[in-house]
């Protein structure tokens, strides 16, 4: 995996060669850097003699040069300053802007044999052109035809006369659900770029406005890796609003589990003498040799259609809780099991497909956001269950967990309620796997319907997705173990360790830093008999403290209402860590 780092138009257009000699020493030693995207321009172009001089220097590093494009508004005329723009992006209904853009792509990649755009890439202008010229359209519709028309017309058109074997990457923001609206179009601009890069910034969930949980850090990477398999250049990450240097850390570790090619660091400037960076060479060593033995990644496949919007990032909270995810934009008709969200609702034939996937043998799970809004949109859904939506809530601090197959029955509490929309399902018909309440009322939280040789399964989730870290251990690990996909793997914890597997039956584990956050101890449940979990080590270097192997807890036999085996061991995880394994 290639260690990149991002380089700004103001930095470049100032930097002398000795400062640029000694910043490069730092970020070499602690970055390992293998490539470096060096900006032309952000609101002001940097000067073609200053991008000579450092593409000639880094080059004499070893370190690999492209070049990169923000497009964001220099200084104004009188007359466009009294529009109304966030976060200084172009108006594309303006003719000087227009031409702009058009100069940068050429200039670019009169430079450069490769640049990529950041991810102010998009529009929200609203202004007297942008409403005129839309029409009768709706934004999304305007805005997703304006772009394609950008990208071709004042970015690709242009670079390519300049530069015919210029290979042009756009970013796409980590603000995945935004996208459509904001006139990111990745199902069709993935048709013109040569290739798509992906952000993975996530920083402190809590503490800034776009509210990301952590794992997208991995997820979208894989779901940018489906939407243009072979052309995802890499995840792209910073150090900003980052309260601890393992949350810093973290997003590269999740983006190096997702397999990306490249590792890029924004920004060169904010990364020299930055605390943060300093233990980033050493850890993505370790990365790398881990990586070495691990096959595809490989997950519950959870249909995200291509702009569409819904349950947003929902699958980023169920991989918080350690259910391996991978998100695709067409619906995976030969996978084994998929899980579908509201987002899934974008597809209006989405009803006949899974009425066909389960009718072969597939088994769906659907979101109770899937349900409620397939009920109003596509009422043929009664075909395949008896649930029902009539608009109550269920407000639950006890759960019913089942035992033994079917029978018996295992009762937890939770200190505070969580709000359910309370899903009604006929018994007997539907049967309950899991069900929620208070006193005398519960109702199911999971259940499923037989349709033809398959199973249709609704997992009802809490109103506050963050909330789905709050339900017990017990309701966690049994929609772990329900939630399996092709592989054989699940935990028996709480929240805060993700699992990532992949197609060699190779896994790992991340254990995550939160406030207050102490060792977590749990059992790692694995199908099948087992001699050992053999650790992939992280260097090459042997040391007589480092852990080789862990052995069984214990093996669970079959039984005459469960006939699958488990090996069942134990481990301990202290947050900022992880740990991957060879099953033997």
């Amino acid at each position: 995996m290639k260690r990149v780092v991002y380089c700004v138009a103001q930095w470049a257009d100032k930097i002398s060669e000795a400062q640029l000699r000694k910043e490069a020493d730092f970020l070499t030693k602690y970055t390992r850097i293998d490539k470096v995207y060096l900006e032309t321009f952000r609101g002001s172009f940097a000067r073609k003699e200053q991008l000579l001089m450092i593409k000639r220097v880094l080059q004499e590093y070893g370190i690999e040069v492209s070049g990169g494009i923000t497009t964001v508004t220099p200084d104004l005329c009188d007359e466009d300053k009294k529009r109304q723009r966030l976060f200084q992006t172009f108006c594309y209904c303006n003719d000087g802007m227009r031409n702009l853009l058009k100069e940068i792509s050429e200039y670019t990649a009169s430079l450069f044999d490769e640049f990529i755009i950041d991810d102010f890439f998009f529009t929200q202008c609203m202004c007297e052109d942008c409403i005129k010229e839309k029409g009768d359209k709706s934004w999304q519709e305007f805005r997703l035809a304006k772009m394609m028309e950008v990208s071709k017309n004042l970015v690709i058109d242009p670079a390519k006369k300049v530069n015919p074997k210029c290979n042009i990457i756009i970013k796409y923001p980590n603000w995945r659900e935004s996208y459509a609206e904001t006139g990111y179009n990745p199902k069709e601009q993935r048709e013109i770029f040569d290739m798509i890069y992906t952000g993975t910034e996530t920083r402190h969930g809590a503490q800034q406005d776009q509210h990301l949980p952590r794992y997208l850090s991995y997820s979208l990477v894989r779901y940018m890796d489906n939407v243009a398999p072979n052309r995802n250049g890499g995840g792209w990450f910073d150090p900003f609003e980052c309260d601890r240097i393992d949350t810093y850390l973290e997003q590269a570790y999740l983006t190096g589990f997702s397999k990306a090619k490249e590792l890029m660091m924004f920004c060169w400037p904010a990364l020299y003498n930055n605390k943060r960076i300093t233990p980033m060479g050493f850890m993505m060593d370790k990365i790398d040799c881990i990586l070495s033995s691990l096959g595809e990644p490989k997950g519950l496949p959870v249909y995200i259609p291509l702009n569409s919007q819904g349950e947003d990032h929902l699958e980023d909270f169920l991989g918080m809780v350690g259910i391996p995810m991978e998100p695709v934009p067409d619906f995976p008709s030969k996978a084994k099991s998929v899980l579908v969200t509201a987002s899934s609702l974008f597809d209006s034939e989405i009803v006949c497909k899974i009425k066909s996937f389960v009718q072969n043998g597939g088994k769906v799970i659907a979101t109770s956001g899937f349900m409620i809004g397939a009920l109003q949109k596509y009422p043929q859904i009664t075909d395949l269950t008896g649930i029902r939506y009539n608009g109550r809530r269920l407000d639950a601090d006890e759960f019913q967990v089942k035992v033994n197959g079917q029978f018996g029955m295992n009762f937890v509490n939770t200190k505070e309620k969580i709000s359910f929309p309370l899903l009604e399902h006929r018994n007997n018909a539907s049967w309950s796997i899991c069900n929620a309440g208070h006193g005398e009322y519960h109702e199911s939280i999971l259940m499923y319907d037989t349709y033809g040789k398959g199973c249709f399964m609704m997992m009802n989730l809490p109103d506050m997705p963050s909330k789905i870290r709050d339900l017990p251990k017990e309701v966690l690990t049994l929609l772990r173990s329900e939630l399996i996909a092709d592989g054989n793997v699940y935990l028996d914890c709480g929240y805060g360790v993700s699992l990532f597997t992949y197609d060699n039956n190779n896994f790992g584990l991340y254990c995550y830093t939160n406030d207050g956050c102490a060792p977590v101890d749990f059992n790692i449940h694995v199908k099948g008999k087992l001699n050992k979990l053999e650790i992939i080590p992280d260097s090459d270097e042997e040391s007589p403290f480092k852990l080789k192997e862990i052995k069984p807890l214990y093996t669970k036999e079959s039984t005459p209402w469960d006939k699958s085996e488990e090996t069942v061991f134990h481990l301990r995880m202290i947050p900022g860590d992880f740990i991957f394994f060879k099953q033997c």
